[in-house]
C-alpha cells in the first residue's frame, strides 16, 4: 500500500471513530475522555501557533 492509500485509510478509520464516540451518550466514559483529549489537542494547537505567530511576525 502506498502512502497516499495508508493516509486515506487512516482518515476514514479516524472518522469512523470519531463518529462512533461521537454517537455514544453524553454520560458515557469513553466520551467523556474523548472530549478532554480533543480540548488538549486543541489547546496545543492554538498554543503552537500563537508561538509561530510570535516568532514570524516582523
Amino acid at each position: 500500500m502506498d502512502v497516499k492509500g495508508w493516509a486515506v485509510t487512516m482518515g476514514l478509520g479516524a472518522a469512523a471513530g470519531a463518529v462512533a464516540v461521537l454517537m455514544m451518550p453524553r454520560s458515557n466514559p469513553t466520551r467523556k475522555l474523548a472530549a478532554k483529549a480533543a480540548n488538549k489537542v486543541e489547546d496545543v494547537a492554538w498554543k503552537v501557533s500563537d508561538k509561530l505567530n510570535q516568532e514570524f511576525d516582523l
